[in-house]
């Protein structure tokens, strides 16, 4: 259960996990200058490389959705992520005015932890899942260890819960870890210029040499760019 680049649901009817079609880590800056992280992944089909036949009588016997292979082959694949429905992500929660990016990452991501307030609102979340339909999922622990310069490992683990069916009870895991993962970069309000996005970086990035400016259109005649590391 420790195959890198793979996600993990708990309990599942696939032991060896899913294989990740796509991941993406990216930052964001908002309106108010505050910092944000992004996270995005889909998995592969949960069926994918299932060479055994779907027995019904077994999941006939399955105690909840969770545990009926059916049931997953129906949905097809996971994604969860802060971007794909316009989640919130992650603040970040700088201690100084100046940071490098390696103080961004020191301690680990924490989101809609446990315990939830009573008042928790299941739309204004981290993150947004479809596994078994529109569930749920909260309790994020997201440790991203530097490896070579702009790779990095990533732990990420957390709870779901099947609100798609009515079950509001975070009561089963997922875990993933993955391996030399790149940084995107970082997305700045559309409405600031590239000076007013340059001014605020290198007031509040001590490395701010170690970035460029990437356009992400070089195509086309509309300049747009993010700000990543060389």
């Amino acid at each position: 259960m420790n195959t890198p680049n793979r996600i993990y649901f708990l309990g599942n009817p696939y032991p060896n996990g899913h294989a990740l079609e796509e991941f993406e880590w990216s930052g964001r800056i908002e309106e108010d200058e505050s910092i944000w992280f992004d996270f995005h992944l889909k998995t592969e089909n949960y069926y994918a490389e299932d060479d055994t036949n779907l027995n019904d009588e077994e999941d006939e016997d399955a105690e909840s959705d969770w545990d009926a292979k059916g049931v997953w082959e129906n949905f097809h694949r996971c994604t969860m992520s802060s971007t794909f429905w316009g989640d919130n992500g992650i603040k970040i929660n700088t201690k100084s005015e100046k940071v490098s990016f390696n103080d961004l990452i020191k301690e680990a991501l924490l989101a809609d932890t446990f315990p939830l307030d009573d008042d928790y609102d299941y739309d204004d979340v981290a993150f947004g899942i479809y596994l078994l339909g529109h569930d749920s999922c909260a309790n994020h622990r997201i440790q991203i260890t530097p490896t070579t310069p702009n790779r990095f490992d990533i732990d990420w683990s957390g709870k779901i819960a099947l609100t798609y069916v009515g079950n509001y009870e975070f009561k089963y895991d997922f875990k993933l870890h993955l391996e030399n993962v790149e940084f995107d970069g970082f997305y700045y309000p559309k409405t600031w210029s590239v000076e007013k996005a340059g001014g605020f970086f290198k007031t509040r990035f001590a490395d701010f040499e170690d970035y460029e400016f990437v356009d992400l259109n070089p195509k086309s005649n509309k300049r747009e760019y993010k700000f990543k590391k060389k």
